[in-house]
């Protein structure tokens, strides 16, 4: 029952089945933190339609959620190595002012995914004011060399239009071609099985959409076969470990040809070093 009676200094008292104001107050803020604290515990278990229907319906109370710290005080980023940390945050910070509920995650997703450095994102909202993002990258093989100019590419061929090419000049070999980027992967695969004559390689230029030419950094270019790359590869190491075929001064190597090797040399070094540009 609610009464209200006046007291001795003309101050309006409001009492509820014994409980004045100040106590009452304190009664219905530790009642909405109970309920509060329970309502997230059942926010974690429901599934994505369920979580935007309830965000949906707590927008018009975005003071009170606010108030009460359910706003963004951190963004934990993971996953990022060539991706800038201040790229994601950018993009986070026009939801700065609101509550973490008025956050729209798909619009954040959507705007992420735009930098083609990112593979896969995930977004989560962790109650009451943390953003966590985890970011999976692509990660570039090879530089494609066409008309135009250089540009990183992933083992699927697809270009990271956002990635700086002169920042990776020295970690991976150019390729060019009609449809090299297409089909770099499964030559690199078999090269990578040697590290240390693989890192000799500077380039690679595949032939009439069939093989590949390997250029080394010391002037020489193997041509190898259209099939069977993998016992070529291994028949050019063979003839590095027995007869050093990197510093022979040689211009050319062909192994084309299953049953014969084919050799050219050039004795002025200047004329093979001339081979090598970006």
């Amino acid at each position: 029952m609610l009464r209200l009676k006046l007291n001795k200094k003309n101050l309006l008292r409001a009492k509820f089945y014994g409980f004045e104001t100040q106590n009452l107050t304190r009664l219905i803020n530790l009642s909405i933190l109970l309920l509060f604290t329970l309502f997230l515990s059942v926010f974690y278990f429901l599934d994505s339609l369920s979580k935007d229907y309830i965000i949906n319906k707590l927008k018009p109370s975005n003071q009170f959620l606010i108030k009460n710290d359910f706003k963004i005080e951190n963004v934990l980023i993971t996953g990022t190595r060539n991706l800038s940390n201040k790229y994601i945050k950018d993009i986070i910070e026009i939801y700065n002012d609101g509550s973490i509920f008025d956050i729209n995650l798909s619009l954040i997703y959507n705007k992420i995914k735009e930098n083609t450095w990112v593979k896969e994102v995930s977004i989560e909202r962790v109650l009451p004011n943390i953003i966590k993002i985890k970011i999976l990258e692509n990660q570039p093989i090879a530089i494609w060399q066409d008309k135009e100019n250089n540009k990183l590419i992933t083992a699927n061929g697809d270009i990271i239009f956002d990635g700086n090419v002169n920042d990776f000049k020295n970690d991976f070999p150019i390729i060019k071609g009609n449809k090299s980027k297409e089909n770099i992967s499964s030559i690199l695969k078999i090269l990578e099985t040697n590290q240390n004559f693989y890192k000799n390689i500077w380039s690679l230029t595949f032939i009439n959409e069939r093989r590949w030419d390997l250029n080394f950094n010391q002037g020489l270019v193997v041509r190898l076969p259209s099939t069977n790359i993998k016992k070529a590869w291994e028949k050019i190491i063979k003839l590095q470990k027995n007869y050093n075929v990197l510093n022979l001064r040689l211009t050319e190597i062909d192994l084309r040809n299953p049953n014969q090797i084919l050799g050219k040399i050039n004795f002025d070094k200047k004329v093979i070093l001339k081979r090598k540009h970006l």
